[in-house]
C-alpha cells in the first residue's frame, strides 16, 4: 500500500476586522519536512486601497511601517481578489496539495470565506485534509515540559496566568530565537509557521487532521492547573 505524500498549503491571512476584509493573503506550499516548494503574497486590491476599511484594520500602523516599503520595493503587489483565488487554485492543482494548514485556522478560513462570498464567487478549495498547526504545535511542541520552563521563566504568561500558546511563542521556542517578534504579514507569518508545522511533525505524534476550534491552548494549560491542584 502506498502512503501519499502530504503536500501542504500553509495560509495566513491579515484582515480588517472580524467580519472578514482580508487585504493581505501569503501563504507557502511545502512538504512535512518544512521544504518550501513556492511562496506568494498579495495585497487584495478592493480592500487595501479602501481607505475607510484600512484605518480600521488591526494592524493599520503597518500601512506605513511594513507594506508601503513592500510596495515601493516590489515584494509585494495589489491584485483582484478573483485573481488571488484563481493563482491559488492554479498552485494547488499544480502542486497537488491535499492539506490546507494555517495557525488558528478556523479563523483563515472563515475569514476567507466571508471575503470570498462578498465578493461572489464560488469555493476556493478542493476538499482536503485541515491542519491547524495551533492544535498540532500544543499537543507536541508546546506540552514539552522545556516549552513550559521557559515560558514561565520569560514570562510568556498571560493576565490570567495562562501559558501562551501563539504563532510567535512556538517560533521562539522551535528556532531558539527567544527575542523573535511576529511581524504580523501574511508571508513572512506563513514561512515561520511552515518551520513549526515542519518541527511538530519532526515529534512523529498522531497528527491532528481536521480539529479545527477546539482552543488548544487549554490542553498546555490544563496540565498546569492539575499540577497547581495537586
Amino acid at each position: 500500500m502506498t502512503i501519499q505524500k502530504k503536500i501542504i498549503l500553509v495560509l495566513d491571512t491579515e484582515c480588517c476586522d472580524l467580519a472578514g476584509n482580508v487585504y493581505d493573503v501569503g501563504y507557502t506550499i511545502a512538504d512535512r519536512k518544512g521544504v518550501i516548494l513556492t511562496r506568494k503574497n498579495w495585497l487584495v486590491e478592493e480592500v487595501f486601497t479602501d481607505p475607510a476599511k484600512m484605518m480600521g484594520a488591526f494592524y493599520a500602523k503597518k500601512l506605513f511601517s511594513h507594506y508601503a516599503p513592500m510596495l515601493d520595493a516590489g515584494t509585494i503587489g495589489l491584485a483582484p481578489w478573483s485573481k488571488i483565488v484563481s493563482e491559488m487554485q492554479i498552485d494547488v492543482d499544480a502542486f497537488g496539495v491535499n492539506v490546507l494548514a494555517a495557525y488558528n485556522l478556523g479563523f483563515d478560513r472563515r475569514v476567507m470565506r466571508q471575503t470570498n462570498e462578498r465578493f461572489g464567487l464560488g469555493p476556493i478549495l478542493p476538499a482536503m485534509d485541515m491542519l491547524d498547526i495551533w492544535q498540532f504545535a500544543c499537543e507536541t511542541k508546546l506540552s514539552q515540559t522545556r516549552y513550559k520552563e521557559i515560558a514561565r521563566e520569560l514570562g510568556w504568561v498571560s493576565a490570567a496566568g495562562n501559558i501562551r500558546t501563539g504563532a510567535e511563542y512556538a517560533y521562539r521556542f522551535c528556532s531558539g530565537d527567544f527575542g523573535f517578534i511576529e511581524d504580523h504579514t501574511a508571508l513572512s507569518d506563513a514561512v515561520i509557521e511552515t518551520q513549526i508545522m515542519a518541527d511538530c511533525f519532526a515529534c512523529k505524534k498522531s497528527v491532528p487532521y481536521g480539529i479545527i476550534n477546539a482552543q488548544p491552548w487549554r490542553i498546555v494549560n490544563e496540565k498546569e492547573t492539575k499540577k497547581k491542584a495537586g
